[in-house]
């Protein structure tokens, strides 16, 4: 396996970026909405959250920022998915996250679609190593995600008869 770092060519970060976020959709692609939207503790996360949250991350910590001309896909978003980042503002508290019906499993994708988009084009324009290395770490976070997606599913359906 390449080893991954920010000073790859921005291709290669690109191919890098398609590859994490399509491994995450793809351990979403079989649930369905219902079980996109479950909680079954305080401590565990929709798999619909995860699939915000991640998107959330790469557009504030590193579109709106870096980008210009970058434009927000809803302003609610950035409320209804931080986590526990203080620094960035305010969030919709962890043991509460099954209770959004909305936005619905197709606008987190629509809104994924929107970052990931804006993201591709944005990768290969990047000269700043710094900002480089945070979408690497956007990536590396998405990667942990893709773990808890699994294990919160698995205890969602353990919890069904």
């Amino acid at each position: 396996m390449a080893r991954i770092s920010a000073r790859m060519e921005p291709t290669s970060l690109a191919a890098y970026f398609r590859d994490v976020r399509g491994m995450t959709e793809w351990l979403a692609c079989p649930l369905t909405a219902e079980d996109q939207s479950i909680q079954s503790m305080p401590d565990a996360s929709p798999t619909k959250w995860h699939l915000a949250h991640t998107t959330w991350f790469f557009e504030t910590v590193v579109l709106q920022p870096y980008c210009e001309g970058y434009r927000t896909f809803n302003d609610r978003f950035h409320f209804l998915f931080n986590s526990y980042y203080e620094a960035l503002g305010a969030r919709h508290p962890r043991p509460k996250r099954g209770m959004l019906s909305r936005p619905t499993s197709r606008e987190i994708l629509e809104y994924r679609d929107h970052v990931d988009d804006a993201l591709e084009r944005f990768i290969g324009k990047i000269g700043d190593e710094r900002v480089a290395q945070l979408v690497v770490l956007g990536l590396n976070h998405e990667q942990q995600h893709q773990e808890l997606i699994l294990t919160d599913i698995k205890h969602a359906f353990f919890q069904n008869p």
